[in-house]
């Protein structure tokens, strides 16, 4: 026996050993009438109420659980999917973008959580490189954060402060995704085509709303054939299903720079990733390829945000700049836009409180999470400054010490004066 021929075994064995552990371990996952049963319907009720159980359709739905699973899983095991009971959409501009969420009512959001809790995400999740940071339970932003600054300094100790980092974003994440592509990815990890199809047509329903309001009749049925035929772009925003295939879709990629290439400093957190390494030319012809592997799933570069930069000059990844000094020394600092905009904001919600539109607790909650985001980098005088205008505008509500000398005392739970005692300064307290 030749070594090819021992390889070709080798290969064949390890491929049979991975069918049964996949078998064995994710029992149940490709099982369509598995995920779909009743106990794990009760389970994603459980979960779905978390937060907003004080709404009145949470509450109707809740009273009536029983008889509303039964409906839904009755019309799926017959291979149909209930119609959504809201296709409302709400418009988002975010820093001058426009962007479509679709809220999710609790009785579609129900069969997408069982779907996701019970199959899609166990299963793909395995698929997954490490540091794809985004969705994933025990991962998220501070994941990713703490990840891309290991990584800065483990790319420290082999090259030195003289390195470079490769950014890059994809144009249009959500409304650029093929469904042939998540169909495909489907098709890798299971064999029950029924799970295949019900995860298509969550994804479709959405845009089916779209298109039954088309007036022209032939328009609309030529948009109808390219949907079910699976030759059509894009996920809603606002879905859970939709989270799940943004996080897998991409993953061809993330395993071409990991393992094809060999790259180690390297982190994508959803839309957004940084490659770092100290040959430019290699940064350079990387790209090129990943644009070549992009280009097989669909997907396109931002090329405006798509750049190599010198670590001396720095980057900016989920909103922090990041920077390498000649001793060294990493530092973080966060965006001049940001800041621009909060304060711009700050004076807007005083506009909104004078005409009744918005009330001080809104504000408060505005502040302390733009404050919670600026701790992540090194911003002791802009928080300063912020906190300065905030007292200007809103007597410091709930947060500084102008507020608790105008009230007497701390006012509850909520003053913030203790968790911020290093950024308050005598000159407002009085």
């Amino acid at each position: 026996m030749t070594k090819y021929q021992r390889a070709k075994r080798r290969i064949a064995r390890d491929k049979a050993l991975k069918i049964v552990k996949l078998a064995t371990q994710y029992k149940g996952t490709d099982d369509f009438e598995e995920v779909i049963k009743m106990q794990h319907y009760v389970d994603a009720l459980r979960k779905c109420r978390k937060g907003v159980s004080w709404k009145g359709s949470v509450q109707v739905y809740t009273q009536n659980a029983i008889v509303e699973i039964d409906n839904v899983r009755e019309s799926l095991l017959k291979g149909k999917l209930p119609e959504l009971t809201s296709v409302k959409r709400i418009e988002l501009y975010e820093r001058g973008k426009r962007r479509e969420i679709v809220p999710i009512t609790i009785r579609d959001r129900m069969t997408q959580r069982v779907l996701c809790d019970f199959s899609l995400v166990p299963r793909l999740q395995r698929t997954l490189i490490y540091d794809n940071g985004a969705s994933m339970k025990d991962k998220g932003v501070d994941f990713a954060r703490r990840r891309l600054f290991g990584h800065m300094q483990t790319a420290i100790k082999e090259y030195g402060t003289d390195f470079y980092a490769l950014t890059f974003d994809f144009k249009s994440f959500f409304d650029s995704i093929p469904h042939q592509t998540c169909l495909n990815v489907l098709k890798e990890n299971y064999t029950d085509k029924r799970i295949i199809g019900l995860t298509m047509a969550i994804m479709r329903s959405y845009q089916k709303s779209v298109i039954r309001k088309i007036p022209d009749k032939a328009e609309r049925e030529r948009q109808m054939a390219i949907l079910e035929s699976n030759r059509s772009k894009g996920i809603c925003l606002g879905s859970q299903i939709s989270q799940i295939m943004a996080l897998v879709v991409p993953n061809k990629l993330d395993h071409y720079v990991k393992d094809f290439k060999g790259v180690k400093h390297y982190l994508r957190y959803m839309d957004d990733g940084v490659i770092f390494s100290n040959d430019k030319q290699f940064l350079h012809d990387l790209y090129f390829e990943m644009k070549a592997v992009c280009d097989e799933l669909g997907l396109t570069f931002n090329d405006k945000k798509t750049k190599i930069v010198k670590m001396s000059k720095g980057f900016v990844f989920m909103k922090v700049r990041y920077r390498v000094t000649s001793t060294g020394k990493i530092i973080r600092t966060l965006t001049r836009a940001g800041i621009v905009r909060m304060r711009r904001k700050l004076k807007k919600f005083r506009r909104l409180v004078d005409n009744n539109q918005m009330t001080l607790d809104d504000v408060y909650n505005s502040i302390q999470s733009w404050l919670a985001h600026s701790k992540v980098a090194m911003g002791y005088h802009a928080r300063r400054n912020m906190l300065k205008l905030y007292n200007e505008l809103f007597d410091g509500y709930k947060v500084t010490k102008k507020y608790e000398h105008i009230k007497g005392g701390k006012d509850g739970d909520l003053l913030q004066a203790d968790k911020w005692h290093n950024l308050r300064w005598s000159g407002y307290a009085v």
